[in-house]
């Protein structure tokens, strides 16, 4: 009977031990996205997000347990046995087997069988954790690290959490994101022939005001590399300025994939292809990390007062929320888009240029500044002219 005892707290004791470890090995990025993708651990997910050290407790709390009753059951089963056998049984077959068991294999199995444990037993570990709480000793004395949360009200600590969560989406989103939704299409490319003279070449730099400017051979389908503005300052007179290499890559391909093999190689331009080899664009170090920013910010923007030009105007960015928008004026804007910029390119069927106005649900939206792959800053008033209901497909 002792030696049942004994094995049973073991694997408690082992059990909760890989509950704690699965709980502590999952990052907080990868449970954001296993909560936006809604997969079969987002449940779990989303109870380890909002108390992130009860599920470790638990399970710490478990393995203590397993462990306390197991070494009192080895007490009684080892009480029949000869001094020597014990003597030299504990040392050589205990301790190894309960470093191994608390230790080594709770450690392989917690982060090879994450999502897995994480899944089904942290429910239930959250159930019981609710139990334990209470017989938990209670410290009378806060804390430095407390101090914080102490000082925090709980409506304070679900905006955070949200706003973290809005964050990382953000960045999820990026991650989805296809090159060819960043790149400059390829009407808008600012480009020299391979072998222009340095003077045509930094008159080029000084028009369109870019830092760097590609370079094609024949036409802009066979893009060789790219001239940097910042060369011509070290060009000495008779020498060719140089050409740097650009990446590759196909439309299809990933924001955050182009992003960190561009950092990798020191890279600054990528040359964005169609599927049939030719050129549809280009994209920039400068435009994806611009992109990965825009799309953060706008997990946490928010209308101030900042924004508010007058009674019924406002000035906003292309990424403030649509819906905000909707709830000031007190409109119902047409469509799902989620941001100012989203709305007024969906029903153009277009990036918006500047200068441009568009007439929805009886506001106006006035372009202040756009870019070719992005709307800035709108300015946004009740309409003076009856409402224009754009068809779906654009303006056109």
């Amino acid at each position: 009977m002792a030696w049942i005892l004994v094995a049973i707290g073991s694997l408690v004791g082992v059990a909760g031990m890989i509950v704690a470890v699965s709980s502590s090995a999952v990052g907080q990025l990868e449970l954001y996205r296993w909560v936006s993708g809604r997969t079969t651990g987002a449940r779990a997910a989303r109870m380890l997000l909002a108390a992130p050290a009860r599920a470790v407790g638990a399970g710490l709390g478990i393995a203590a347990i397993g462990c306390l009753v197991s070494g009192l059951a080895m007490r009684g089963a080892l009480q029949g046995m000869p001094l020597p056998l014990v003597s030299v049984a504990v040392p050589v077959v205990a301790i190894p087997l309960l470093l191994s068991l608390t230790f080594a294999l709770p450690r392989a199995a917690g982060r090879r069988w994450a999502e897995s444990v994480i899944r089904n037993a942290v429910p239930f570990v959250e159930k019981l954790a609710a139990i334990l709480v209470p017989l938990a000793p209670q410290s009378s004395v806060p804390t430095e690290s407390a101090e914080p949360t102490t000082l925090t009200s709980p409506e304070s600590d679900h905006t955070s959490n949200t706003e973290e969560f809005k964050v990382v989406s953000g960045v999820l989103t990026f991650a989805e994101q296809h090159v060819r939704e960043v790149m400059t299409p390829r009407t808008d490319i600012v480009a020299v022939r391979e072998g222009t003279l340095v003077d045509e070449v930094s008159s080029v730099f000084i028009e369109s005001r870019y830092s760097r400017i590609p370079v094609y051979r024949d036409s802009l389908d066979n893009i060789v590399g790219m001239y940097y503005a910042f060369d011509l300052l070290k060009l000495e007179p008779g020498t060719e300025l140089t050409l740097r290499p650009v990446a590759m890559a196909p439309a299809s391909k990933s924001s955050a994939d182009l992003l960190f093999e561009m950092q990798r190689d020191r890279l600054h331009m990528a040359v964005v292809l169609d599927e049939y080899g030719g050129t549809a664009g280009i994209a920039t170090l400068q435009d994806l990390l611009e992109e990965l920013v825009q799309l953060t910010f706008h997990a946490v923007h928010r209308l101030d007062e900042s924004e508010i030009a007058g009674a019924d105007v406002l000035e906003v960015s292309g990424t403030a929320p649509a819906d905000e928008i909707a709830s000031r004026f007190g409109a119902t804007l047409p469509g799902d888009a989620e941001t100012v910029s989203g709305l007024l390119s969906r029903a153009a069927g277009r990036i918006p240029q500047t200068g441009e106005r568009f007439v929805l649900a009886g506001l106006e939206f006035d372009i202040l500044a756009a870019t070719a792959t992005r709307i800035e800053r709108v300015v946004v008033r009740r309409g003076v002219t009856p409402a224009i209901h754009l068809a779906e497909g654009g303006l056109g």
